[in-house]
């Protein structure tokens, strides 16, 4: 016999399975075309676990499964990269590029019902995109549409994902990046020698660092009291709608301690006792500054880098 959890009217119900020994969650859908009353099942481990997903509940998550659309994916996962961008966690750059590629998913299938797309849909829709795109656009729009499918997956909306299923159209093969050798990057450091960004070549080029990371080091992410040297990377140099911040890095494996030659500790050692003064204001602990006491601006770092008032958190290693 079940066990039934007596809850308010329109918020479901719970009851323990004993057969299964499960917790198992109902609540009630939007009749369907047919008239049909329609209810969401979903069982737990828990009964906390059952409570939490029915707490959690929101109107657009009652929809049937049968009845959303792509439109619907694309505006839950809008949501999400709005989220992650408030934290910190994406650049401006990044959140125009995710929204731009939503607009044309949605042009193509945003009307259509998301159980109803095949991966041939989906594989047509990037073989004509690709006629007129560059084959890095086009893998992210699938990107983004799987994205949009897995998060429906992730909260228990759907089961499938045609997107995840498909692939890109061949294109041409990726030409091999061009990479400084040995010899030319000792050149540049020897005609760099004086300059104010010495120091900042040095450790791009002797811990490869990105241009985000190595503008976002501040003195208490840099241990040159050690040897070999220590250089925590903690963060990564975003800009945002009110300026630049010390935003999260690109990804969770970004966050290392590395060791560092001997001429990139000499190097900042330098850069350290080239200050004629402590620096002073929001960004005063960030090792490189321009003159204007603001986070330093280098062409070809995300976003375009400018000024900002907002104060950089302190490095934990």
């Amino acid at each position: 016999m079940a066990r039934r959890t007596t809850r308010r009217l329109g918020d479901g119900s719970i009851f323990y399975d004993r057969s299964r020994r499960r917790w198992v969650a109902m609540a009630s859908l939007p009749r369907g075309v047919d008239g049909r009353r329609r209810r969401l099942r979903r069982t737990f481990d828990t009964k906390n676990d059952a409570e939490l997903f029915l707490s959690g509940l929101t109107p657009e998550a009652l929809v049937p499964a049968e009845d959303l659309t792509v439109g619907d994916l694309l505006g839950d996962l809008k949501e999400s990269i709005r989220r992650r961008f408030e934290a910190g966690q994406l650049a401006v750059s990044t959140v125009e590029l995710y929204a731009l590629c939503g607009r044309h998913l949605d042009a193509e299938f945003g009307d259509r019902f998301a159980l109803d797309v095949s991966v041939d849909d989906v594989e047509r829709f990037l073989a004509r995109q690709a006629e007129r795109l560059s084959s890095r656009y086009v893998a992210m729009q699938r990107n983004v549409l799987a994205q949009a499918y897995r998060w429906a997956q992730r909260n228990r909306r759907l089961d499938w994902n045609p997107a995840q299923l498909s692939t890109c159209p061949a294109s041409s093969p990726v030409r091999a990046g061009s990479v400084l050798s040995p010899e030319q990057a000792q050149r540049l450091l020897k005609a760099a020698e004086g300059d104010r960004l010495h120091a900042l070549w040095s450790v791009m080029l002797g811990v490869g660092l990105r241009p985000g990371e190595a503008l976002a080091l501040t003195w208490q992410c840099v241990d040159l009291d050690v040897e070999p040297a220590v250089i925590h990377v903690r963060s990564y140099l975003r800009k945002g709608p009110d300026g630049m911040y010390l935003g999260a890095l690109k990804t969770h494996n970004s966050a290392r301690s590395l060791d560092a030659p001997t001429f990139v500790a000499e190097s900042l050692n330098a850069h350290r006792q080239s200050r004629q003064s402590p620096s002073e204001g929001p960004w005063r602990d960030l090792v490189f500054l321009s003159t204007k006491r603001a986070p330093r601006r280098v062409t070809g770092t995300s976003g375009g880098l400018s000024g900002s008032s907002a104060r950089p958190p302190a490095c934990r290693p």
